[in-house]
């Protein structure tokens, strides 16, 4: 390439600011390929209170750290209230919001975290609980049965409990200051002189089970998580997902995956895992059906000899599918992030720790992405262009060899040879640039950073514009680029796509709208910039 090519490259503007862009993207890049984003949660020292919280006679546990405040009920030993705090959400994710929509769920279904000894009861006359340490880095809270059925109320069935044994159980919950996740651990105690059999083959024995599955307002459909190390693989057929978790060992856990948040159960002894699925209908018959889960990791059937003990532990997840707070657990693979997702979220992050609003860093992103990709959408346009210079030659080859066309296809390739035509020009700089259209759309549709956050008129980015100004203004622009086209027939054709766009979009999140407006913005700034080079090609 000559010096004067080369000047005149970098003398055109276009190529200045690409040039620029990819100087500023590589001095920043160790700043995002670092930068962890974290919930700005007001810091909060981890406190626990031992008081009755629901008037029951019992003794409950009230644990309150940064990130959680939970309340460990005296009557059942597990948690009757888990509250989730975050930059961009405060509220349970249990008990379920929707019981306040007037939807009745059925109470073997709400199962918070519950642990159970199949075939045993220990929870008739509740537990005791105590707070065993308090530090300013976790909270551990002990929950003790109060009493174990005596050996004449054992079930008699030799499937459920052999000998009928009397068993007591210690439930030690340890919630940690700076994270959603928390500890689970069971003790189970033979009280017996003699050897003990707990469970049997077919139904386990202790298992930990979460329920009615992740209703967080707005209410989403449920993915079931089954867990193998570095893999969450995602099931709809709970009869599929109980045939495989029977298989002990085979899955290292389960959960529950909504839009935005996730409940894991993990065992750090192999387990089985398996789910269950029911309908909930509200007593407003204007609100549709819901689909609620209960998910179960137990543990298969165990011995235990005369007073012993053992213990049993799970790690459990619950809360917002963030990036850095999975991986803190080796979570990651419960998200649907992508390599490239995960990088957008990045620039996504850095442009909100630039300018503290998300519609804001929505919008710069989109321009970052948008300027990364004109040189491929400028290749794709000269490359039109030029392939519309040779037409006329094309069209007299396709005269001169209409009845021998082996020797037309040899004629035409050379004519493209001579004038450094690329026929797959134009179609693969489109190609490439899918991926990263696609990754920047799940990115903004998947990011909990969006929910319940507001910009301009839209109160919350994860719903629909309450106003419906962007998806008129979508459509407006591609009514607006469709009398920009010279073909009458490709107008007639593409006649009704802004109404058919208005309908698509009107109830998409507003996040998603916001990039789309942008993106449409400045495509048509590109266009326009873009025909013209194509015009001067054409004069030449």
């Amino acid at each position: 390439m000559s010096l004067k090519k080369i000047y005149d490259t970098f003398a055109n503007p276009t190529s200045r600011l690409f040039c620029s862009f990819l100087l500023i993207a590589f001095l920043l890049f160790p700043v995002f390929a670092g930068f962890a984003q974290e919930p700005s949660n007001v810091s909060t020292a981890p406190s626990a209170k031992i008081e009755d919280c629901d008037g029951d006679g019992l003794k409950d546990a009230s644990i309150e750290t940064s990130y959680v405040r939970v309340i460990v009920s005296g009557k059942t030993g597990s948690p009757a209230l888990l509250h989730l705090k975050g930059r961009n959400f405060d509220e349970n994710i249990y008990p379920p919001v929707i019981q306040d929509f007037g939807y009745k769920i059925a109470s073997e279904t709400l199962k918070a975290f519950a642990g159970e000894i199949y075939g045993v009861s220990l929870s008739g006359s509740g537990y005791t609980v105590e707070l065993e340490e308090n530090t300013t880095e976790k909270i551990v809270v002990r929950a003790t049965a109060n009493v174990s059925l005596p050996a004449a109320e054992m079930p008699a069935n030799p499937d459920v409990l052999t000998a009928s044994p009397v068993l007591s159980l210690i439930v030690r919950y340890t919630f940690y200051a700076d994270s959603y996740h928390f500890a689970v651990e069971h003790v189970v105690s033979n009280l017996q002189e003699r050897l003990v059999t707990v469970g049997n083959e077919q139904n386990g024995s202790l298992s930990l089970n979460f329920g009615p599955g992740i209703f967080m307002d707005p209410f989403g459909p449920s993915t079931i998580l089954a867990l193998k190390p570095g893999v969450a693989e995602a099931h709809t057929d709970v009869k599929a997902l109980n045939a495989a978790g029977f298989v002990t060992g085979a899955f290292k856990g389960i959960g529950l995956r909504d839009q935005y948040f996730c409940v894991i159960l993990e065992s750090e002894s192999p387990a089985r895992i398996s789910a269950s699925a029911f309908e909930i209908e509200s007593t407003d018959e204007k609100r549709k059906k819901q689909t609620g889960n209960v998910i179960s990791c137990s543990l298969p059937a165990f011995n235990l000899g005369a007073k012993e003990s053992r213990a049993f532990t799970y790690k459990v997840y619950a809360g917002p599918i963030i990036l850095d707070q999975l991986k803190k657990h080796d979570l990651e693979q419960v998200s649907e992030y992508g390599f490239l997702s995960t990088m957008l979220l990045r620039v996504l992050q850095f442009f909100y720790n630039l300018f503290p609003n998300y519609g804001l860093a929505i919008v710069l992103l989109t321009l970052v992405v948008r300027l990364a990709l004109y040189p491929l959408t400028l290749k794709q346009t000269k490359s039109m262009a030029q392939m519309q210079k040779i037409q006329p030659k094309v069209q007299d080859l396709k005269d001169r060899y209409k009845d021998n066309p082996q020797k037309f296809n040899e004629e035409v390739l050379k004519l493209y040879q001579k004038s450094n035509v690329n026929p797959l020009g134009g179609c693969l700089p489109l190609l490439l640039q899918l991926p990263i259209l696609i990754a920047l759309y799940n990115t903004i549709r998947i990011a909990v950073e969006l929910r319940k956050t507001p910009f301009l008129w839209i109160s919350d980015l994860s719903k629909g514009d309450p106003l419906l100004i962007l998806p008129i203004a979508i459509a407006a622009l591609m009514y607006y680029q469709q009398g920009k086209m010279t073909d009458p027939q490709q107008q007639q054709m593409m006649a009704f796509m802004p109404m058919f766009m208005f309908v698509i979009t009107w109830s998409l999140p507003a996040g998603l709208l916001v990039y789309w407006f942008a993106s449409s913005v400045i495509g048509l700034l590109q266009q326009f910039q873009a025909n013209r080079i194509a015009a001067a090609i054409k004069e030449e």
